[in-house]
């Protein structure tokens, strides 16, 4: 496969580049140098509260510890002088500049990930060009790249006009918080590729993308790379309970069986999300009181009733329609692996068809 600009970023992976997502209590720093050690990019979640003493800080700094050493990062001057080869996710919601400045861009600097992925609050607010702006110029030294995820075309627009390097395309399949009115990638990235033609922006397709048959399709549609968030949940690293992965294994079919609602926090007692977002989910029997006009304060204590006793039925696991794919847990850098050379496989009989 020809170079693209991920690529020249990020000269140890290997094509096509394949993203691990920073899913918030799922992505940890044994999984991230997995899938940079198949040659992929790991992340690592920094969560969504950057103030003093915040245990979000406490577990990326633990995480970015853990990756560092498993990547050999920490034994020698070359080592040390070169980017950790793994991203760093921000939930950017409840964030301000100077939390940020105050608290995170230590531990940036104590570890120099290779990148750092916004996402969570909307681009449009004069605070994100803040955001991306106080990154790229703490990164600057050791040449930090800057992502930003976003799920239309108008906020792809935005970010590349705030200085990010790459665009994460996220569509309407994707599992977990997104754009609450989106378009799948099949429309998405093509758009958002022609939207950015010209400028020296990447850009990474996400949603529903769980197989190589997915990347593929991503590649032709125009996306320099991808991201996958779903297939790791269930993946032998991951800090994923129980609950969660029998969830993800058994599901099938997996447009019908999930759903995508802003009520989705509501029900868990998180408000802290905006109306541009939604979230989907492996549907449960919160959202069907809902439906059923259950008033939101005991679909709620339900919630809470079945966090308790464990009952499945009321859990709340985040998926993307891609669940139906997922069928084993395998360790994470044998998914890179897997996923990669299936993708190969198939652009190789696409042009011998040409």
């Amino acid at each position: 496969m020809a170079e693209n600009l991920l690529h020249k970023w990020f000269p140890t992976t290997k094509l096509p580049l394949i993203i691990s997502a920073p899913m918030f209590t799922v992505a940890n720093g044994a999984l991230a140098a997995a899938v940079t050690q198949a040659g992929g990019l790991g992340m690592v979640p920094a969560g969504m509260d950057p103030s003093a003493n915040s245990p979000h800080l406490a577990a990326l700094e633990e995480q970015l510890t853990i990756a560092s050493r498993l990547l050999n990062h920490t034994k020698s001057d070359e080592a040390a002088a070169t980017p950790l080869p793994i991203g760093v996710g921000f939930l950017t919601l409840l964030a301000t500049p100077d939390a940020y400045r105050a608290n995170a861009l230590p531990i940036l600097h104590r570890h120099r990930p290779a990148f750092v992925w916004l996402f969570g609050s909307d681009p449009a607010d004069p605070v994100y060009a803040e955001f991306v702006a106080l990154f790229r110029e703490a990164g600057a030294e050791w040449g930090m790249r800057v992502f930003a995820q976003v799920g239309s075309v108008a906020a792809a627009r935005q970010v590349a006009r705030c200085g990010v390097d790459v665009v994460v395309a996220q569509g309407s399949d994707a599992g977990g918080h997104q754009w609450a009115e989106a378009a799948s990638i099949v429309t998405l990235v093509p758009e958002v590729v022609d939207a950015l033609r010209g400028q020296e922006v990447a850009v990474v397709a996400g949603g529903g993308i769980v197989d190589g048959r997915g990347v593929a399709a991503a590649l032709a549609l125009g996306a320099d790379g991808v991201t996958m968030g779903t297939r790791f949940v269930a993946c032998d690293e991951a800090d994923s309970n129980s609950f969660v992965r029998k969830a993800i294994l058994n599901a099938s079919d997996g447009g019908a069986t999930t759903a995508r609602s802003s009520m989705n926090d509501a029900i868990m007692g998180y408000p802290t999300w905006s109306k541009l977002y939604a979230g989907r989910v492996i549907r449960h029997s919160g959202l069907d009181d809902l439906a059923n006009g259950v008033p939101l304060h005991e679909v709620h204590e339900s919630f809470k009733k079945a966090v308790a006793e464990q009952d499945e039925a009321r859990m709340v696991t985040f998926a993307g329609t891609g669940v139906g794919l997922v069928h084993k847990s395998q360790p994470a850098g044998e998914i890179i692996k897997e996923v990669r050379s299936e993708a190969l496989s198939i652009i190789d009989k696409l042009k011998g068809s040409s």
